[in-house]
Parts: structure tokens; C-alpha cells; sequence
């Protein structure tokens, strides 16, 4: 039987128009002749009015994540119409066949990263997608590996260390979500049932628990990454085009509009670069050693820099201030000091704003304003679990290998470069 290294690959990659997913793709295609790729498979849905394909030629193709590739690096791809969140991925039966016969390995990235979405979307897009991969991944004969990209905050925040581990759930994964599927459990008691910060994180622990109980012998690893952010090498360094998590912090601050921030200043934020988190989830993809892994416990990895490579939050916003200019005007754990803080520097203002707008038949400044509000407000409220805790994560390998100052200053030269010229 030919060795994996013998052998040219076929990768189906989800969650191919997203962030991290992008990355993937392109490491892929800038290091195919080393892992012997001859084809990458991206299953994307359709979505009106746009279909698969066209979704991949106007907001995938265009990225300037690719730009440095051969001109020639979409001959290697294969677009597939599909829907995770439906049994067989959404698959037509002859492109269902195809990709069982045909696919060696599968690297899931596709996620609802949205850490305040209703439940039906957090089941849909985090749980049923997960499951629906896992039966394609059975499915596939000539499949060497299956990896899954959960979070590394899956764990609910806690003082001592947290290991590569499954999470102490109070009752049955399949219980919880059964529960919230038929509403029987709302989201806020779910939430407070198991310690999680928000159902993003819990949707997300729900689903490593239903892929250890029904992964049989699938050779899986389940990667967790830490807060993902911009690139440190590849593409390029400091490209970025997600304004989600401390992008979106950063880039609430550079354009002025957040002032005043939850969360304590001696708190670590444990910040990684997304290409290398994409090579640490194409690396266990190929690894050499994959025979030798214990298959019997379900393989869950670390992707994180350690709060001993991280920065504290006092830290990272005087580099946001040196860097973009101003200042934070109160940086805290929630209380009447913060509420005091973000009604003088954040709602009245916004408020004062709207109400000139509207006096001067500025309708769209008006709304603007409104927005503005909302989307600072909605910062503070989703990303206190990450700003008021240090999260003492312990992996067994080693961890992520870069400079967290010279990282963060990256960070800003990233969203100043990538995403200034677009709204919050």
C-alpha cells in the first residue's frame, strides 16, 4: 500500500471564505509539491443570488491573501456546492460519490465565530456542521485524517491551568443540545448551567463532545486556536481582513470610536497569529508520525502563545495608543465606574451625534450613529470573557514561537493597512 508521502492528495477544506480558512488555502498552494497536494476541494454553499462558484470568484479568488501564488494557483482548486449544515454537507449524490472516492484528507474551519447568535445558528453552523463532516469523513475511503478547528476556549474561564482535554460537561453533550434544539434550555441557562462566557464557546465544547462519542476509529485531531489575528509572515505580514475579535477591538479604537473598555488591565491576552495557526492545522493534517499517535484518545491540540508569551491588556492598549494616537479614557472590570465611563464617552456622544444629524436632515449620519453605538457597546459586551481573565493554557507540545510586543505593533500596522478604509 502506497505511504502517505507517496501518494498525491486531495485536501477538502471548508470555511474556505473566512478568515483563517483563506490562510489555509493558501499555505496549501504555496507548499503543495512538500506535502504532494494535487487538488484542494473547497466545499462552499451557495448564497443567493450567488452560487458556489460565483461566491469563490468574487469573494474568495479576489483576496490579496493569494496574490503572491502562481498565476496559474486556481487550476488546483475544485469548487463544491454544498451546505454543512444539511445531511451529507448538502451534497449532490454524483458529488458526493466523488469526494468519498477521491478525498484524502479533510481540514474543517468553517464556524459561526459570532459570539452572540442564537442558538438554531450556533447548532447549525457549530454543532450539525461539525456532526455532518464527521459522516463524510466516514464515508471517505481513502481518507488519512480528519482535523477540526474548535477554540481554545472551550473551557470556561477558571484560575488553575487548562489542558488538551475534553471539558467536564453537568450532563450529556447530546442532552444539553437536545435541549436547546427543541427549547426546552434557553441559551442564558444553558450558559450558566456549564460556566461558558457565551454560546459560541459552548456550541463549540458541545461539538468536540459529540465528535469524541461518535468518531469510532476516524483518525481526528481537534486543533484549538486562541484569539486569531493577523498574519505574522504569510501572506504577507499584518494582513488581515476579519474585523471580528481583537481586530475589531483594535480597529474600534484606531477609528476613534471606542474610548472606554471592559476588562482588567492585568489580564493576558493570549493573541496568535492566524498563518500560524494555519500551519499548526496543515501540520497535523500531514504529520509523519501519524501512526504512531494513540488513536484511542480523541486528539485535541493547542494552538496558543501561553500566557507566558502574551500581553497583558494595560500593554496592548498603550501600543494601540502609541500606534494610532489618543487614549483610552478608562480601562476596567464591569461596575458603576465603567457604566459612568461609557455613558460620558460613549452614549452620549453617540446620542449628541444622532440628534445634530437628525436636526440637519442627515438621516444617514443619523443612523450611523445609532450603529456606532450598538457595534461598541456589543464590543465591550462579547469580548469581557477575554479581557477580564488570563487563561493559563498548557499545552503539550510547544507552543507558539513568536515576539507578543513586535506581534502587536504587526497587529496595528495590519488594521491601519487592511482595514481602515472599511466600517465597523
Amino acid at each position: 500500500m502506497a505511504t502517505c508521502s507517496e501518494t498525491k492528495k486531495t485536501i477538502l477544506v471548508t470555511g474556505a471564505t473566512g478568515f483563517l480558512g483563506k490562510v489555509v488555502v493558501e499555505e496549501l498552494l504555496r507548499l503543495r509539491d512538500k506535502h504532494a497536494t494535487s487538488q484542494v476541494a473547497l466545499l462552499l454553499r451557495k448564497k443567493d443570488p450567488l452560487d458556489a462558484q460565483a461566491r469563490f470568484e468574487q469573494h474568495v479568488a479576489p483576496s490579496p491573501c493569494f496574490a503572491s501564488l502562481p498565476k496559474d494557483w486556481k487550476r488546483s482548486i475544485r469548487v463544491i456546492e454544498g451546505d454543512l449544515a444539511s445531511p451529507n454537507c448538502g451534497l449532490q449524490d454524483c458529488q458526493y460519490e466523488l469526494v468519498c472516492q477521491t478525498t484524502t484528507h479533510i481540514i474543517h474551519t468553517a464556524a459561526c465565530i459570532k459570539f452572540d447568535s442564537t442558538v438554531p445558528e450556533a447548532i447549525s453552523s457549530n454543532i450539525d456542521s461539525s456532526c455532518h463532516i464527521l459522516d463524510l469523513a466516514r464515508k471517505c475511503v481513502n481518507l488519512q485524517r480528519l482535523v477540526i478547528t474548535s477554540t481554545a476556549y472551550v473551557t470556561p474561564p477558571q484560575q488553575g491551568p487548562i489542558y488538551e482535554r475534553l471539558v467536564e460537561l453537568p450532563c450529556p453533550a447530546s442532552q444539553i443540545v437536545s435541549g436547546l434544539r427543541r427549547g426546552i434550555i434557553g441559551k442564558e441557562e444553558a450558559i450558566a448551567a456549564t460556566g461558558h462566557p457565551n454560546i459560541y464557546s459552548l456550541s463549540k465544547c458541545l461539538a468536540e463532545h459529540l465528535i469524541s462519542e461518535t468518531r469510532g476509529s476516524l483518525p481526528i485531531t481537534i486543533v484549538r486556536p486562541s484569539i486569531i489575528s493577523a498574519a505574522i509572515e504569510n501572506p504577507s505580514p499584518g494582513w488581515i481582513d476579519s474585523r471580528a475579535a481583537f481586530g475589531g477591538l483594535a480597529l474600534g479604537f484606531a477609528t476613534g470610536s471606542l474610548r472606554v473598555l471592559d476588562g482588567r488591565p492585568e489580564a493576558k491576552l493570549d493573541v496568535v497569529p492566524v498563518d500560524l495557526v494555519a500551519s499548526c492545522l496543515i501540520y497535523e493534517t500531514f504529520r509523519r508520525d501519524i501512526r504512531s499517535l494513540d488513536e484511542r484518545n480523541l486528539r485535541i491540540v493547542f494552538s496558543v502563545a501561553t500566557k507566558e508569551k502574551s500581553i497583558t491588556l494595560k500593554d496592548a492598549c498603550k501600543m494601540l495608543e502609541l500606534y494610532f494616537g489618543g487614549h483610552f479614557t478608562y480601562i476596567g472590570p464591569q461596575g458603576p465606574i465603567l457604566d459612568l465611563y461609557r455613558l460620558l464617552h460613549h452614549y452620549i456622544p453617540s446620542r449628541v451625534y444622532a440628534t445634530i444629524s437628525r436636526m440637519r436632515g442627515n438621516e444617514k449620519g443619523e443612523i450611523q450613529a445609532k450603529k456606532m453605538w450598538k457595534v461598541v457597546h456589543g464590543m465591550n459586551t462579547v469580548f469581557k470573557p477575554y479581557t477580564n481573565h488570563t487563561h493559563d493554557f498548557r499545552p503539550k507540545g510547544s507552543s507558539l514561537d513568536f515576539d507578543p510586543a513586535k506581534y502587536m505593533h504587526l497587529i496595528c500596522q495590519g488594521v491601519h493597512m487592511n482595514l481602515m478604509h472599511s466600517k465597523l
